[in-house]
């Protein structure tokens, strides 16, 4: 168990009010109706500032600066009112609440659309990762804690208050809007019970909003099973998912967490059958991952070089369970492995036929999504610490996501009434531990990078129209290439060496060694423009919720300036996007720049 000291975000008090035009006086309901809370978080944002509000009500749509400007022109003046705002385009809760502080709303209440109408979806309101007191450092107790009023810690939290709510609460409120008919760009995708509503506000209705929350210094608790490695124990494969939960949490996290018991069980037995791994296998079950991936985040952070030196990979799965469908994410030199392990497990949802066949039927091909997104525990080790990452789990979208309906009740009756998902994600998770554990070189191909870097910056240069050059992007991209062949040449030849000796087992180790580092080639050690923490250039969260593609994240971020510097800055993204690509073809083929 590795403990660290974290600065959490409790509710003491919420409560909301409706005055209507009629004059009548109504509580909208904050929590679940009939449901029992014990053990259950009363709905809440986690980092939301406590305040209090009383203004009219207005409909914000997604919340998205577009939004806004819609209703500029039609009329709709936002300042001082209270904010009803619908989860969804891919905007962070904390994004949607600080465009409402900026535009002058007084309060948030956010809900989510879906058929539990009555279900509250609980989260974060932080913007970045892990503990915010300690940005970039583990913390450990008694170590550095920055001041609650230091701006590197006031900025991660928004400027208003707010609050969830369920859908058939916002209903109770949006239905009685007078002012401003919904805008005509809103009206195709608004709808709510199969009616349209008609009133965007403000008029008609006064809400009177109370929030009041505490923060506070708490222990969390990462807890880890080691197995050591026999012959490399000091590489390390890392399986991880987190543990708490904002309600019962069924899908999210514990159908990972049965995952990750269940490969516990199944290494145990191959222990005792005299099996032990080339390299250390690490089970990590993560702490406060619900505020803000504090556990895995302030470990990453604590343990960074040793990280960039001996992590072979990290395998997340957050929610195993939560549907039909696999998804799954990955780096590219991972996609060949996870492509040829689902050809080895039966898919849970037909009576024969491995799970590959049906993946590549419904999208008509192998889809591998990509890790540019801060969802999960995964973000740490790849976005800061350059380790290689896959992403997996079963459904998408899963309507009681943080709410108290996201039970056992709801598992066995939608979620996966057989347990075959779960069974499939640890047969999956466990072969491809096994595979990264003791294959004598690692089952990494960058050929896939190299591809998909292509396919990246052919879709940048339609973006920019052909009016800048991506020549430094192409240019390391064949570099990247050239190294990416001759390694997939070394690796046939060392494969088909017979030769057991010292000298092979050395060329083997030293390949790997250009497998691991090449990951951490495209970390940039000044990070994201605005957003440092994050170094990887490749995949990392968008600056802009505008922004048109989700890899290159600096130059995406370039793209979406509207000043004069905005080539500029496009062109100096495109350089370090090239020198981080170069680094990393160093690092494959093992070569100084000469």
């Amino acid at each position: 168990m590795t403990n660290f000291s974290a600065l959490l975000s409790y509710p003491t008090h919420s409560s909301l009010f409706a005055r209507f035009s009629n004059g009548t006086v109504v509580p909208i309901p904050l929590s679940e109706p009939n449901v029992p809370q014990n053990g259950v978080v009363v709905p809440y944002h986690a980092y939301a500032p406590s305040g209090s509000a009383y203004g009219e009500a207005v409909f914000l749509n997604y919340g998205r600066e577009e939004d806004y400007r819609v209703l500029s022109a039609n009329g709709v003046e936002v300042r001082g009112c209270v904010g009803i705002v619908r989860r969804g385009s891919g905007m962070s809760r904390y994004e949607v609440v600080a465009n409402a502080a900026a535009h002058g709303v007084s309060a948030v209440l956010m809900y989510t659309e879906g058929e539990y109408k009555e279900g509250v979806e609980r989260g974060t309101v932080m913007k970045g990762l892990g503990d915010p007191l300690t940005p970039g450092w583990g913390g450990v107790d008694g170590g550095e804690k920055l001041d609650l009023n230091d701006p590197r810690v006031s900025e991660k939290f928004p400027g208003v208050p707010s609050l969830p709510v369920s859908e058939a609460a916002a209903e109770i409120i949006l239905g009685s809007l007078e002012g401003t008919r919904v805008p005509y760009e809103w009206r195709e995708s608004f709808k709510s019970g199969g009616r349209i509503i008609r009133r965007v506000g403000p008029g008609g209705t006064m809400l009177n909003f109370t929030f009041k929350g505490k923060k506070e210094m708490a222990t969390i608790h990462n807890v880890f099973a080691v197995i050591k490695g026999s012959e490399e124990p000091d590489r390390s494969v890392l399986l991880g998912n987190h543990r708490d939960a904002w309600t019962y949490g069924a899908v999210d996290p514990n159908s990972g967490t049965a995952a990750l018991l269940d490969i516990a069980r199944r290494f145990s037995l191959l222990m005792r059958l005299g099996w032990n791994p080339r390299r250390t296998i690490v089970l990590c079950s993560w702490d406060a991952e619900e505020f803000g991936m504090i556990g895995s985040t302030e470990w990453v952070e604590q343990n960074l070089m040793n990280l960039g030196s001996k992590a072979v990979a990290y395998f997340n799965v957050d929610c195993a369970a939560q549907g039909p469908g696999f998804f799954v994410s990955a780096t590219p030199q991972l996609d060949d492995l996870l492509v040829e392990v689902t050809k080895q497990v039966r898919d849970p949802d037909s009576e024969n036929g491995s799970l590959h066949e049906r993946w590549t039927a419904a999208n008509k091909g192998v889809n591998i999504q990509r890790l540019s997104r801060v969802d999960s525990d995964f973000a740490p080790f790849l976005q800061h610490a350059g380790v290689p990452s896959v992403d997996l789990y079963f459904g998408i979208d899963f309507p009681v996501y943080h709410t108290a309906f996201d039970s056992y009740d709801w598992m066995i009756n939608f979620g996966d009434p057989s347990f075959q998902r779960h069974v499939t994600v640890a047969g999956i998770w466990g072969i491809v531990a096994l595979h990264l554990a003791d294959d004598p070189i690692l089952p990494f191909n960058y050929l896939s990078y190299a591809t998909e870097l292509q396919e990246y910056k052919n879709v940048l240069n339609t973006l920019l129209d052909g009016t800048i050059s991506l020549q430094p992007i192409a240019a390391a991209i064949q570099e990247f290439t050239t190294a990416a062949n001759e390694t997939e040449e070394e690796i046939k030849k060392l494969g088909m060496d017979q030769n057991l000796g010292e000298s092979t087992v050395l060329r083997r180790r030293m390949m790997n060694d250009r497998l691991i580092l090449t990951e951490r080639g495209f970390l940039d050690p000044d990070g994201l423009p605005g957003r440092q923490w994050f170094k990887h250039l490749i995949y990392g969260p968008r600056g802009d919720t505008e922004s048109k593609i989700d890899f290159f994240p600096g130059i995406a971020d370039a793209i979406c300036r509207k000043d004069e510097e905005r080539e500029a800055r496009i062109r100096h993204e495109i350089w370090r996007v090239a020198r981080a690509i170069r680094r990393a073809a160093s690092a494959l083929s093992g070569e100084f720049f000469t």
